[in-house]
């Protein structure tokens, strides 16, 4: 079958390269024939948008434009098309419209709440974010995925079509596990968080309990990210984040971190960054929003924390047992394997795309 695969952003954003990029891959390797349709280069979108002016964004905008009606000659003959986040970032859905005109074999994709605002975002350009966009979505497409149940929750909600809920998948043969018995004597114990620069708002809910334990553990907060987080109180270390590192610095940290405060938007997250630690072996604190509390089960790969004394505690209780850690890490490490793997997923996207081909409701559709 000729599958055409469409990213909402370049290949620096996790959802795209591990909701798109990867299944496409993976059915290519099935001997389908996968086209990828990226707004795109990172080139690009390093010279022209990613903390650039505002006329410099819009020459970014009107290339992204021109790209995607270009992109439009793939549709006709595909079987299904695949439809990762809105086409363009802003105002409705128009191209989606399109699509649908030309080829009505439409999947949508959804990790996120996105209709709900950002938490840490200011900008101008939010006012012209379509908020409904999922919600369309559901009566221009045959099909939806949705990261988690939250978010399945919220689409069948809108009606209009089925809904599969397949997870962001970890690719294991690229997380390898990490080994325990490299680190030196007296060396801080590191604590891992990785992001985007617009999340870096949510270790402020963690500053308490980290300035407390620096005043008597030696620990280090490693914040991998495109932007910088310089605290008070808490010896930090900031690392670009790169497609190069970014399974290195997973391995590295001692533990990983992902603090959200409970919101709306929060709770439709796909807890992505800390199966990516658990992936690898790291164990995780989490707070307990959303899907959080489910990837880590009965500290099956971490610990759940709601209040800074809890973070405190939990943080506490691995930094000062390594041999727990390891524990920790082994059993996360296992859990994605078999629950957030793409082995564990691909039959059920397969399944998916495959059926919307042959104009067939996926069976079950709720699975």
């Amino acid at each position: 079958m000729r599958f055409v695969f469409f990213g909402n952003e370049t290949v620096r954003n996790a959802g795209v390269r591990y909701r798109a990029v990867k299944f496409a891959e993976r059915l290519g390797a099935e001997g389908h024939a996968c086209i990828l349709c990226l707004p795109s280069s990172v080139g690009l979108w390093r010279a022209l948008y990613g903390n650039r002016s505002r006329m410099l964004k819009g020459f970014y905008l009107l290339a992204v434009l021109i790209n995607r009606l270009f992109q439009m000659r793939h549709v006709v003959s595909a079987d299904a098309v695949f439809i990762k986040g809105s086409l363009f970032p802003y105002g409705p859905p128009l191209l989606e419209r399109l699509i649908r005109r030309l080829n009505p074999r439409i999947v949508f994709d959804v990790d996120d709440a996105m209709w709900e605002a950002p938490a840490f975002v200011r900008s101008p350009f939010l006012g012209a974010v379509d908020y409904g966009w999922a919600r369309k979505m559901t009566g221009i497409a045959r099909h939806a995925v949705a990261g988690n149940t939250v978010i399945a929750d919220y689409l069948r909600g809108c009606g209009g079509c089925g809904v599969t809920i397949i997870p962001t998948c970890i690719d294991m043969e690229r997380h390898a596990q990490k080994t325990y018995d490299g680190k030196a004597s007296g060396a801080p114990v590191v604590l891992g968080w990785t992001g985007i620069r617009d999340n870096l708002g949510y270790l402020d809910a963690v500053l308490e309990a980290l300035r407390t334990l620096a005043d008597t553990r030696s620990i280090e907060l490693l914040v991998v990210s495109d932007g910088e987080f310089h605290p008070d109180g808490v010896p930090t270390r900031n690392v670009p984040w790169t497609p190069e590192n970014e399974i290195a610095v997973l391995q590295e940290a001692d533990i990983g971190l992902m603090p959200l405060v409970d919101t709306a938007r929060a709770r439709g997250k796909c807890a992505f960054k800390a199966l990516q630690f658990m992936g690898v072996g790291t164990p995780v604190v989490l707070s307990p929003v959303g899907m959080n509390a489910e990837v880590v089960g009965q500290e099956a790969g971490g610990l759940c924390a709601a209040s800074p004394q809890e973070w405190q505690e939990a943080l506490l209780r691995l930094i000062d047992d390594p041999a727990l850690r390891e524990r920790m890490g082994r059993a996360g490490s296992d859990r994605v394997a078999q629950r957030y793997s793409f082995d564990a997923h691909l039959p059920r996207f397969s399944a998916v795309m495959k059926a919307v081909a042959r104009e067939e409701e996926p069976s079950p559709p709720c699975a």
